[in-house]
Order: structure tokens, then sequence, then C-alpha cells
């Protein structure tokens, strides 16, 4: 909604929760609510983004697993929406003595 197109008495007849609505609408929050490290080395983060009012509106989960010799070996990235499905996931694999091997984006 649009405030600057209310006049002031609409505006006077919106409530407290409807005028924070309108203002807060489109703002969002991403923020790193995971990361781990296993003993082996292996990493994951989970970040989610949510709006002003703390729904969730997305999600993504980059994992990273290492070859023995440090490095890295797969880079997955996973994107979910607000009910949990996965809209996305993107795979980079790497070869074992550096550089990138493939990559395969999965659209869903």
């Amino acid at each position: 909604m649009e405030l600057s197109s209310l006049s002031v008495t609409e505006l006077n007849k919106m409530s407290k929760p409807q005028l924070i609505s309108a203002l807060t609408e489109d703002r969002t929050d991403t923020r790193t609510i995971v990361s781990t490290g296993d003993k082996r080395g292996q990493l994951r983060e989970i970040r989610e983004t949510r709006d002003f009012a703390g729904a969730l509106l997305s999600s993504q989960e980059v994992a990273w697993t290492y070859f023995k010799n440090g490095n890295v070996d797969t880079i997955t990235t996973v994107d979910t929406d607000a009910k949990g499905k996965e809209t996305n996931r993107k795979v980079v694999k790497h070869n074992e003595g550096g550089g990138l091997a493939n990559t395969a984006a999965e659209r869903i």
C-alpha cells in the first residue's frame, strides 16, 4: 500500500498494525542462523530471509565438502521457499588437485 497516496483522514482511520505493515511491507532481513563444521572439516551454513514481522520468506543452505588434501570437493547450494519446498539446487564440483570439475544447476 502506498501511504503517500492516502489522505490524512484515511491515514487517521488506519490502525497501528495497519500502518506498521504498510511501512514495512518491502523490508526483509537475511541472517545466517546455523554455521557448523564437523570433525572431518565439512562445513554447512543456513541463511534465512524474513520479513519485518518475522515471517519466513525463504532460506538457503550451503554445504562445503573437502578432499583429504584440504581442497574443496563440492559446494552445494539449496534454496527453499517459505513452506520449505526446494526451489533451486546448484552443485559445484571441483577436481582434487584444484579447479572446477563441472557445474550442475537444477531448476525445480
